[in-house]
């Protein structure tokens, strides 16, 4: 045999042993040994059958320091980037000083097989197994190879190998440790096609593999197989047909988002554009505030925003104030930079003419008392806020704005997103473990997030809800847009009082409580507007800056009582 065929080409010598130093890791930690044991002699002799399989004999010369020795034959090796070959072990066996093993034991472990034995001082330990899927095809055609020395947690310090393997045309031998590339002391082919292989000093860990070519004439079968190795790169791969199908699921889940907004979630009839409308009524005593339809400031906001929040109570809050159901009272500050703070006063309970959600409201604030301060209200609010919310969503169904309760819709899409949402990481762990498709569970994920985040929008108007949203556009359009001048003095501050709670839950506060400002048409204190007063030395020209600190400070003490909002 020349020198060139008996030497592999440097390309196919490091395909070989990229495989061959990862076999240690694979195998993990090693049997814990005797810190005595000694392995004095070692050979083996193999044989490739013609069903492609390798019958082994391996004898062991032992001084053993403990009554047990334990070696791991390794089922399982890195093969390249992707892929680790595995390996079929059976008919395994074992004998010490002649008479079967006693107390042999043939665990199982992630990537092989534990041999324990009971051994005592001198032994000669001689294990027999079978090996499937020792063949394989490869550039230079069918080979075989097996790592017949391995997983002994001492050293060895010869082994001797004879591998019989018919129409054998080369062989070569690799020993040392994890990521050695060095070849064996001595590896030959016999005239009868046996191999003869010998290594000098195989240490605790080590390994020897031997690889040998067949040729054309042999009848032995490839049978080698591979398993694709888990890693998160690969779990997670990105190419055309991961991409693709992850982007087919994402498009049908977001299609069917929409498709269920369209219809179930779009309003009944479209919106109006929203001409100005002015919430004016000249009756015999002149003209008065008239809001469209009587929409009340807190049904305003629901219907707009289809939630029930802080500004929607702050600003029934202030309808009532003006209704004169109660009074604010501004009171002294300690400083001139001190904290402004309110006391609210209740006239009277109300009767019928109050809405549920407003009477609530009277009720969850005066629950204490008749009068209570603002910058106290927090704790107490705390347990009754709810009520005037579930109220107040129950008001906007009874009046036939929607069919349903806005919130109770968008708690049913969200919880349909989150449960998809839920299916998808359970998806994307399952992929990813058994497949390289782990960015179609993402795909599904974004598909519950996108069906929540739509199921925001989803509380659908009526026909009657839709309307009345085009004609409170009309009414937020004159707020921005005109003022109380055009009015006879006489009416302009109750107008603009009228107008103040609509303004609040619109943004547009501090616009109207100027008008209302406007109003003041001397240099004297005033005692105060009805339901509306201040300290000593105030003037209805500062209520401006007064009705914009209230708002911000109820809405704040709400904000900070309420869980649900």
């Amino acid at each position: 045999m020349s020198l060139k065929r008996r030497l592999l080409p440097a390309a196919l010598l490091m395909s070989l042993t990229a495989p061959l130093s990862a076999l240690f890791v694979a195998l993990g930690t090693l049997p814990a040994q005797a810190a005595d044991d000694q392995i004095t002699a070692y050979s083996a002799d193999a044989t490739l059958t013609k069903d492609g399989t390798l019958q082994v004999k391996e004898t062991v010369d032992l001084t053993a320091g403990g009554t047990t020795f334990s070696r791991t034959l390794a089922t399982r090796v890195r093969s390249d980037a992707e892929r680790d070959r595995t390996y079929s072990l059976s008919d395994v066996s074992a004998t010490v000083n002649g008479q079967p093993a006693q107390g042999l034991k043939n665990e199982s472990t992630d990537d092989g097989r534990k041999l324990t034995v009971n051994v005592s001082g001198q032994s000669k330990i001689v294990y027999s197994y079978t090996v499937d899927n020792v063949v394989a095809d490869s550039t230079e055609g069918r080979e075989v190879s097996w790592p017949v020395v391995q997983g002994f947690g001492v050293s060895i310090p010869k082994a001797e190998l004879s591998v019989s393997i018919p129409f054998a045309t080369w062989v070569t031998c690799f020993a040392g440790r994890v990521g050695s590339s060095m070849p064996c002391t001595s590896s030959q082919l016999a005239e009868s096609a046996g191999l003869q292989i010998e290594q000098n000093g195989v240490p605790a860990g080590g390994r020897m593999t031997f690889l040998t070519g067949l040729s054309d004439q042999a009848t032995v079968q490839p049978n080698a197989q591979f398993e694709t190795r888990w890693t998160l790169g690969r779990a997670f791969t990105a190419d055309s047909s991961t991409i693709g199908l992850a982007v087919i699921v994402f498009g049908i889940g977001l299609l069917g988002s929409v498709a269920l907004w369209f219809f179930r979630g779009r309003d009944a009839a479209r919106v109006g554009e929203g001409t100005p409308e002015r919430p004016v009524l000249n009756g015999s005593d002149g003209p008065q505030f008239a809001a469209p339809d009587g929409i009340r400031p807190g049904q305003v906001g629901t219907v707009v925003d289809e939630t029930a929040d802080v500004v929607d109570i702050t600003a029934t809050l202030l309808d009532l104030a003006v209704r004169n159901y109660l009074t604010i009272v501004e009171l002294p500050r300690g400083s001139h930079f001190g904290k402004l703070d309110w006391e609210l006063h209740r006239l009277h309970q109300g009767g019928p003419e109050l809405l549920p959600y407003e009477k609530a409201l009277l009720d969850a604030v005066f629950a204490e008392g008749d009068s209570v301060v603002v910058s106290n209200l927090g704790p107490s609010l705390r347990p009754r806020l709810n009520l005037v919310r579930e109220q107040l969503y129950a008001d906007v169904v009874t009046q036939g704005w929607f069919t349903t309760r806005p919130d109770a819709v968008r708690n049913r899409w969200t919880t349909a997103g989150v449960v998809l949402l839920g299916a998808g990481v359970v998806l994307t762990v399952v992929l990813a473990i058994v497949s390289k498709f782990g960015l179609v569970g993402f795909a599904v994920m974004a598909a519950g997030l996108v069906l929540a985040l739509i199921g925001q929008v989803a509380p659908a108007r009526t026909a009657r809800g839709a309307a009345v949203l085009g004609r409170v556009a009309g009414l937020q359009q004159y707020l921005v847009d005109e003022t109380s001048a055009d009015l006879p003095q006489s009416h302009r501050l109750e107008f603009a009082s009228r107008c103040l709670p609509y303004a609040a839950v619109l943004g547009l506060t501090e616009k109207w409580a100027l008008e209302i400002a406007a109003t003041d048409d001397d240099d004297d204190p005033d005692a105060g507007i009805g339901w509306y007063s201040g300290p000593d030395n105030w003037h209805l020209s500062d209520i401006g800056e007064s009705l914009s600190n209230f708002v911000t400070a109820f809405g704040g003490t709400l904000t900070t009582a309420r869980r649900l909002f």
